[in-house]
């Protein structure tokens, strides 16, 4: 099984970056494929936000859960983008591929961001930006998609995203921190 969800990522990420046919996506990435490598992205992100809350977890327990909401609309925006996307155009069976890929792009640019928040430097904007890019370059390959419409739905998958960033500010945590002098 585990070198069958490898076998589907590598074909993913060769697909989305036109090394491959689109055909070849749907025969080798399912939907037990995608769900798979998001579950793995999301148990990476629940680690991401314990991990440096463990040892004032009771008490840190409500910004823990805000971070949770918040990472959780932020994750879940992409997909809903891409999949509504994937069935208006009807490329239902590149969904799976897409999403395999997806996930793997976020999950990778949670990494990449906790790197680069070791060193102070704060990446959030960018990485959503980078996000949109990923987006864009595999509907092009993917989706079958003109340039144009693919820097479309990268530049909606960014804009969506962070927009719901600012859901964070609606949040007990997010009110406190706007306050804090």
């Amino acid at each position: 099984m585990a070198n069958g969800f490898l076998s589907a990522v590598g074909t993913a990420t060769q697909t989305a970056f036109g090394r491959a046919p689109a055909t070849d996506s749907p025969a080798t990435a399912s939907w037990t494929h995608a769900v798979a490598g998001i579950v793995v992205m999301a148990l990476l992100q629940v680690v991401l936000l314990v991990v440096p809350f463990a040892g004032a977890l009771p008490e840190a327990l409500r910004a823990v859960v805000d971070f949770a909401l918040l990472a959780l609309v932020m994750t879940a925006v992409p997909f809903v983008v891409v999949g509504a996307a994937g069935l208006l155009l009807g490329k239902q069976e590149q969904l799976p591929g897409f999403f395999l890929f997806l996930a793997l792009v976020l999950a990778l640019s949670q990494l990449v961001g906790l790197i680069i928040g070791a060193f102070g430097i704060s990446a959030g904007t960018a990485m959503i930006g980078i996000l949109g890019y990923f987006v864009a370059r595999a509907a092009k390959s993917l989706f079958g998609m003109g340039w144009a419409g693919a820097i479309l739905l990268g530049a909606l998958v960014a804009v969506a995203s962070f927009a719901a960033s600012f859901i964070f500010l609606m949040l007990p945590t997010g009110q406190a921190m706007m306050a804090a002098p």
